[in-house]
């Protein structure tokens, strides 16, 4: 059956009427499409790769990639982070799953060092500053080794605001967590000590053993030149040989530093000035590398979220671009020189 001649007419004209108004309109915008996070490409300073020599300055804008095949201290960076061992040591410490994140490139780099220079296993002995709940201690049992783990002495108000945090440990225990070692072998190969960091126990500086280590600790010992002084101090419980390693906070935009109350950022220029005095002093820093990398996904709205965290910025005061640095030392022949005295340190600049 065909329809009325009518009919056709009307829909015609109603077509017809249809794309005219459109036209009124102006095009039909499309759709939009999802929001996503808003993520932002910075010029991130000049960067250098010279080992403790003048800095080795490249094109702004451009960053270098890391030299991935020796040991040295240095800045975290994505190429570092992402490789398969740095992986896999976050599962034999126990603090996987890998999620590319900056602390596990903290401790990851800590054992690396350890390894590489072979300070781990039976007949071994280390100890850890600041070490609250981190996994090192258990993995440095499990390779054999003997460790004094320590965390700052606390009561009152600071004990319970540490406590937030799930960082501070007060007891052995606290520093265990199944999935490495039973609780019966820690506690066979670890012992627990209060420490302040700024005013290290003497018995602990007798030059007893193989390994010191802190992650992420320097930063909150104080203002000054606190950290270098610990830095230094702490060098007193290696045996000659023995290997300090650290990882801390590094600014990397900005050539001053930045200090406030319990936290501090260090820049390329200081801590070129803390390896003057160390060395000076008769030991060694594994070479500096301050390549940042080329790959950058700067956290702009969650400091601290849980994967992907390698670079931040934050803006307490200033805008600050911040990432981790390691610093590995090993430990001299005395050479007669004594650690300077305060006025006799490199200033900082702020």
């Amino acid at each position: 059956m065909r329809p009325h001649p009518s009919a056709v007419v009307v829909v015609t004209l109603l077509v017809s009427a249809f794309l005219y108004l459109s036209t009124l309109k102006g095009p039909v915008a499309p759709a939009k499409p999802p929001c996503k996070p808003q993520t932002t490409t910075y010029q991130l300073p000049l960067v250098s790769s010279m080992p403790h020599g003048p800095t080795n300055k490249v094109l702004p804008g451009l960053q270098v990639e890391p030299d991935l095949t020796v040991l040295k201290s240095r800045v975290c960076s994505y190429t570092h982070a992402a490789q398969d061992w740095v992986a896999q040591y976050a599962i034999d410490v126990g603090d996987g799953p890998w999620t590319l994140h900056r602390k596990q490139w903290e401790f990851a780099v800590i054992m690396e060092a350890l390894e590489k220079t072979d300070k781990l296993g039976e007949g071994k002995r280390g100890l850890g500053f600041a070490v609250g709940q981190e996994p090192l201690a258990r993995y440095f049992v499990k390779r054999g080794s003997r460790v004094t783990v320590s965390d700052m002495p606390m009561t009152g108000k600071l004990r319970a605001s540490w406590a937030k945090t799930g960082q501070h440990a007060g007891e052995l225990e606290n520093t265990w967590k199944p999935g490495v070692v039973t609780l019966d072998e820690y506690k066979e190969k670890a012992d627990f000590v209060p420490v302040d960091m700024n005013n290290i126990p003497k018995e602990l500086l007798q030059g007893q053993y193989d390994f010191i280590w802190s992650c992420g600790s320097l930063e909150h010992v104080g203002v000054g030149q606190a950290s270098l002084k610990f830095i230094l101090k702490s060098l007193e419980a290696l045996k000659v040989g023995g290997v300090a390693a650290h990882t801390t906070e590094f600014l990397l935009n900005g050539k001053q530093t930045q200090e406030e109350i319990g936290l501090n950022f260090f820049t390329e220029k200081e801590i070129r000035d803390w390896v003057t005095v160390i060395e000076s002093l008769g030991h060694k820093v594994v070479p500096l590398e301050f390549a940042a990398g080329t790959k950058y996904d700067i956290d702009s709205l969650a400091a601290h979220r849980p994967i992907n965290h390698i670079q931040l910025q934050d803006h307490h005061r200033v805008l600050r671009i911040h990432t981790s640095n390691s610093l590995i030392i090993i430990k001299g022949e005395p050479n007669g020189k004594s650690i300077p005295l305060d006025h006799e340190l490199p200033q900082r600049q702020r």
